[in-house]
């Protein structure tokens, strides 16, 4: 059986909490300014145990809207693309939010706060999986996936044609289709997929394979630092 080791990537592979994490905060409190830090960092905290907020445009438009008093359903309306275009001033600065969209930010942000990544795997992880075919799903936009990968010795492991973004999918996590679309592209029958959140466990649940969980007991195993997945694997 042809077995595919496949990551997410923010909280997995990528420390986000000074870019995703940050840019959902400082979106909620644009929208609502009045919000207390600490209350939107507990609200934001508890989503990563809830299916449906896997993606942080998601997260911010229903924080937004249930600090104003409407806890209701997602809904990908015109608010929702305000919501969107602060969160990616914030996140990505406006050279970068350039060359993703062909225009100008709506909000002026100093730098993007994608600047604060960092990569959580370590190299030495990697050499040892080499054994298996490597891919990521995620619900980053391929520009921002691509470019995560390229800044990194990431791109040494992945291959471009096996990172599949929102933009490859017509479905995000908790739908399987990202998991098997990388299976499909990796030439695997099943795969080990490693994630952070709820909805990775019930996406790769829903694709036919394990999960290993950074952090959460979700999934089928839990680690606490993704480098503590090779005693698993081997």
């Amino acid at each position: 059986m042809h077995k595919a080791i496949i990551f997410d990537m923010d909280g997995t592979l990528i420390d986000v909490t000074q870019s995703y994490k940050e840019a959902i905060l400082r979106t909620v409190l644009h929208f609502v300014p009045g919000a207390s830090r600490d209350a939107v960092i507990r609200e934001r905290e508890q989503l990563r145990g809830r299916q449906g907020f896997n993606n942080d445009w998601d997260a911010s438009y229903y924080l937004i809207r249930k600090l104003e008093g409407h806890d209701g359903p997602v809904v990908r309306d015109t608010f929702w693309h305000e919501v969107r275009d602060i969160f990616q001033s914030h996140y990505l600065g406006v050279a970068l939010y350039r060359r993703s969209y062909g225009r100008e930010p709506p909000l002026v942000a100093a730098s993007g706060l994608i600047d604060n990544e960092r990569v959580l795997i370590r190299e030495e992880t990697l050499k040892a999986l080499r054994r298996y075919p490597l891919g990521i799903a995620t619900s980053r936009t391929r520009f921002e996936a691509l470019h995560a990968v390229g800044i990194s010795f990431l791109g040494a492991y992945f291959d471009r044609h096996a990172i599949i973004s929102q933009d490859d999918v017509t479905k995000e996590k908790p739908d399987p289709e990202p998991i098997r679309t990388a299976m499909g592209r990796l030439g695997a029958s099943t795969c080990v997929y490693v994630g952070d959140t709820v909805d990775d466990a019930a996406a790769a649940r829903a694709a036919g394979c394990e999960s290993i969980i950074v952090g959460g007991d979700w999934g089928d195993a839990m680690v606490r630092d993704v480098n503590d997945i090779l005693a698993l694997l081997s």
